[in-house]
C-alpha cells in the first residue's frame, strides 16, 4: 500500500502516517494544533445518512483535488479549529469497511486513500480513525450525487468548497497536461537506458512512471537489499523466471541490474534501472531462439517471449514503485522494441519480424516487417500490476497487443483482454508452468 508523504504532518505527529501511528502521537496534537489545508478534525464519524454520505465523499474528494492530507475522526475542535478533546469513535473493521465502500461507490475516479484505526489503550474498540488521502494525478474527482449529477469538491484553506464549471474545466486541462508530462518522462527514462544497451541484440523495453511519485534513498543499505532481492526473487511471469540480474550496482539516483555484465561494455541480454521516485525501466532480450533468418540482415522477435517479457516487466516495475518507493495510484507505461533503426549512421534499415515457433519454426505472426520502432503506451493501476492475477494478464494483453499490431497482427494470441490464458499458443515446455501458475493466481486457463 502506498503511503501519504507529507513532511509537515509527519512532523506534527512525530512519525510516518501508517499502521505504526500510535494513540499518543495523535492525541499529542492537543491543544496547540490547528486545522489547515491538509488537516481536518471531526468529533464524530460519518453516519449513513444522505447528508453524511455527501460530507465524507466531499471531504475525501476535496483533499484529493488539492494537495492531499488527513481527516481525524474522533478529535473535537474549538471555534478556532484547534484540537481540544479526544472524543473517540468506533474503529471496528465493519466501520472502516462502511466508510471505504461509501467513498469508493460515490467518488469517481476513486482517489488513493486509506483508513487507519488508532485504538485508545484505555477504551477497547474506540479511538481515532485517521483517513489519509494522497495528492492525486487523476484529479478532478467528482462526488456522484443521488440524482447522478457530478459535484467537484476541493479543500481550500480549512474549508471544502464546490468548484464552478470553469474551475472544473481548468482541473481537467491540468490532468491532461500531467499525462503528457509523464509520457515525456517515460520517453526520457527509456532513451537514457537505450544508449547503454547492446545494439546487436533485440530488446523489449518497458518504462513505468507513477502518477503519484514515491521516494526512497539510494545508499549502501538499498543496494544490499536490491542485490538480495535479485538473488531470491528474479523477475518472473506466468510462473516462469524471465531474467536474472547477475550484477547489481547504482547510477545517479537509481539502482541498476544487469543480466550479463562485462566492464566498459553495453548491457547484454537484459537490464533495469530503478529510480528513487518509483519510476523504472526494464529491458529484456526477445530474439527468436531459432535460426530461420536466411538473409541475416534483420531481427526476429519471438511472440511468446515478448508476451512473457511484458508481463514480467509490468510486475517487476510495479513492485519497485509500490514496495520500494511507496508510490501509488495509476502509472503511465510505455513499451518499445530496440533497435529497429539503422545499425550505423546512414546505413541500411534493420527490419524486424514477429514470429513464433510454437508450430513451425519462426512462423510469421504479422503481415509485415518493421522499419521503425513501435511504441505502445497505456495507463494502469499499480496495484493491479503488482499482484499475479487476471488484472495483470489483462494489462499485459493491452500493451502487448499494441506492439503486435505494429507488425500487422490484430492482437496477442496467448492471452485475452479479460485476463485469461490460452494454453495452446505457448511452447510445450512452458505449458506446465503456466497451468500451475493460473491455478495459484486465480486466472482462467483456456485450452482452445
Amino acid at each position: 500500500m502506498p503511503l501519504l508523504r507529507n513532511r509537515r504532518l509527519e512532523q506534527l505527529l512525530g512519525g510516518p502516517i501508517d499502521e505504526t501511528l500510535t494513540y499518543q502521537q495523535v492525541k499529542g496534537l492537543i491543544p496547540d494544533t490547528t486545522e489547515g489545508p491538509d488537516l481536518d478534525f471531526k468529533r464524530d464519524t460519518y453516519s449513513g445518512s444522505d447528508r453524511d454520505r455527501k460530507a465524507v465523499c466531499g471531504d475525501v474528494g476535496a483533499l484529493a483535488n488539492a494537495n492531499g492530507g488527513i481527516l481525524i475522526l474522533g478529535m473535537d475542535e474549538d471555534d478556532q479549529g484547534r484540537a481540544t478533546n479526544d472524543t473517540g469513535v468506533t474503529i471496528s473493521d465493519d466501520e472502516r469497511r462502511r466508510l471505504r465502500q461509501t467513498v469508493v461507490a460515490n467518488v469517481h475516479p476513486t482517489p488513493t486513500f486509506d483508513i487507519l484505526p488508532v485504538e485508545d489503550p484505555g477504551r477497547r474498540g474506540t479511538g481515532f480513525l485517521v483517513i489519509w488521502v494522497a495528492r492525486s494525478a487523476t484529479a478532478p474527482h467528482a462526488y456522484v450525487a443521488q440524482n447522478k449529477s457530478l459535484l467537484y469538491p476541493k479543500r481550500i484553506g480549512t474549508e471544502t468548497v464546490w468548484l464552478s464549471e470553469a474551475e472544473v474545466a481548468e482541473a481537467y486541462r491540468a490532468r491532461f497536461a500531467g499525462f503528457t508530462d509523464r509520457i515525456d518522462e517515460a520517453t526520457r527514462i527509456e532513451a537514457d537506458l537505450l544508449q547503454r544497451l547492446a545494439a546487436d541484440e533485440m530488446f523489449l523495453v518497458v518504462t513505468l512512471v507513477p502518477d503519484l511519485p514515491g521516494r526512497f534513498t539510494v545508499d549502501a543499505a538499498a543496494l544490499s537489499a536490491f542485490q538480495l532481492s535479485n538473488a531470491r526473487q528474479p523477475p518472473a511471469a506466468f510462473g516462469m523466471r524471465v531474467r536474472s540480474f547477475v550484477r547489481s550496482t547504482v547510477r545517479h539516483r537509481r539502482l541498476v541490474g544487469v543480466a550479463a555484465y562485462e566492464a566498459n561494455k553495453p548491457y547484454s541480454r537484459g537490464a533495469c534501472e530503478l529510480h528513487e521516485n518509483g519510476s523504472g525501466v526494464y529491458a529484456t532480450a526477445v530474439d527468436s531462439g531459432f535460426s530461420g533468418n536466411p538473409n541475416g540482415h534483420g531481427s526476429l522477435v519471438d511472440g511468446p517471449s515478448l508476451t512473457v517479457g511484458i508481463c514480467a516487466a509490468l510486475r517487476f516495475l510495479a513492485r519497485h514503485a509500490r514496495d520500494r518507493a511507496a508510490a501509488g495510484g495509476l502509472a503511465t507505461i510505455r513499451a518499445t522494441l530496440w533497435p529497429v533503426t539503422p545499425i550505423y549512421e546512414g546505413g541500411p534499415v534493420r527490419p524486424v519480424k514477429l514470429v513464433s515457433s510454437v508450430g513451425d519454426p519462426n512462423e510469421e505472426l504479422g503481415t509485415h516487417t518493421l522499419a521503425e520502432r513501435p511504441v505502445a503506451d497505456m495507463v494502469a493501476d499499480i496495484d493491479d500490476l503488482w499482484d499475479d492475477g487476471p488484472a495483470l494478464v489483462a494489462a499485459t494483453y493491452r500493451l502487448a497487443s499494441e506492439l503486435f499490431q505494429a507488425f500487422g497482427a490484430p492482437e496477442v494470441p496467448a492471452i485475452t483482454p479479460d485476463g485469461a490464458v490460452r494454453l495452446n499458443y505457448w511452447y510445450p515446455e512452458q505449458q506446465r508452468y503456466i497451468a500451475e501458475w493460473t491455478k495459484e493466481a486465480g486466472v482462467e486457463l483456456r485450452r482452445g
